[in-house]
């Protein structure tokens, strides 16, 4: 019951976060917009807010809805039909979805060390954070799990997709991201003027919402204040993704355990960081990085970044705020 509770009080807080939002845009600038529609639904287990910019923008609304939909029933290892779980199940798959997503995020696995891993797939149903049966594992239970840690055991052939017996994938550190790709590949095939779509704390930005071509605001959440904004990144175009200790966990002895799974350790991650922001021309590797980044730790991840040409905002535990790259952040 308790932990029911929990999430409906983060439901209701990433409401208030995207109404906050859509009010900040509201006001940003009121004169020369586009007519415009918005709208919050669920999808991929979170809210999806959509400001779309254009004539019969509302059509376009639903019609991004259920994209994202369609590509949480491919990639979603909970849906039994999905083309995740069928991997999972020693299956061997096609999907130009899933293809593209896991050749993605085994490179971002070669160029983070191994730290960022799809493969967690056991480790995450171990951990079970966020769900009814979160617990602190075993030592031993850990350690048995990452022996079925290795992206080296995940074979991609264009849209067809094979794992080594024993191995589980999860891609729920890049889907939001993946989400929007499609969206964005959508938006650039249509007759809109500009949208800012968020999927969870990953960000689309497209075109432009004013004839002035004024840079969208995008404002990111205070990693320790749900009512508040940690800052306001201007981007003419792009893909913004967020990775925090704040999205889902649990509390035990004092001790704050988080989502995001260091593949090496099999342990949430702890490398003095809080929340990371990443900006750059790709959702999947947005969101990929900003979660390598959180694991890696500040230092670490400079060499990362450059090699994807990536911008980044860092949130320490003492709060400290660090940029990275080319970024237009007002905080």
């Amino acid at each position: 019951m308790k932990n029911k509770k929990k999430i409906a009080l983060s439901v209701v807080a990433v409401i208030c976060v995207a109404l906050l939002t859509a009010l900040y845009f509201w006001n940003y600038s009121r004169e020369k917009r586009y007519d415009y529609s918005e709208k919050n639904t669920v999808a991929m287990g979170t809210i999806v807010s959509q400001k779309v910019y254009g004539d019969y923008s509302a059509k376009h609304i639903e019609k991004i809805t259920a994209l994202i939909n369609a590509l949480d029933e491919e990639i979603s290892w909970r849906n039994e039909k999905s083309a995740v779980a069928k991997l999972n199940d020693g299956q061997t798959v096609v999907s130009p979805d899933v293809g593209a997503i896991v050749s993605e995020c085994t490179r971002v696995s070669k160029s983070s060390g191994g730290v960022f891993d799809i493969t967690v797939g056991g480790l995450t149903k171990l951990w079970s954070i966020g769900e009814e049966a979160q617990r602190v594992p075993d030592e031993d239970e850990i350690k048995k799990e990452l022996k079925n840690v290795d992206y080296s055991k995940v074979y991609v052939g264009g849209n067809t997709v094979t794992l080594e017996r024993g191995i589980e994938i999860d891609l729920g550190a890049v889907g939001k991201g993946a989400a929007c790709d499609n969206v964005m590949l959508y938006l650039k095939a249509s007759d809109i003027k500009g949208a800012v779509i968020s999927v969870g704390g990953s960000i689309v930005a497209y075109g432009k919402y004013n004839d002035k071509g004024d840079k969208w605001k995008i404002a990111v959440k205070h990693p320790r204040n749900e009512k508040e904004y940690l800052g306001i990144i201007s981007l003419s175009e792009g893909f913004v993704s967020t990775s925090g200790d704040y999205e889902r966990y649990f509390e035990q002895d004092g001790k704050r355990y988080h989502h995001i799974i260091d593949a090496t350790t099999g342990y949430p991650a702890d490398s003095g960081l809080i929340s990371v922001t990443v900006v750059c021309d790709s959702g999947i590797l947005s969101d990929a990085l900003s979660t390598a980044c959180f694991i890696l730790g500040y230092e670490k991840s400079l060499p990362l970044l450059r090699e994807y040409g990536a911008s980044a905002i860092f949130v320490g535990e003492d709060m400290k705020i660090s940029t990275v790259g080319d970024i237009d952040f007002d905080y």
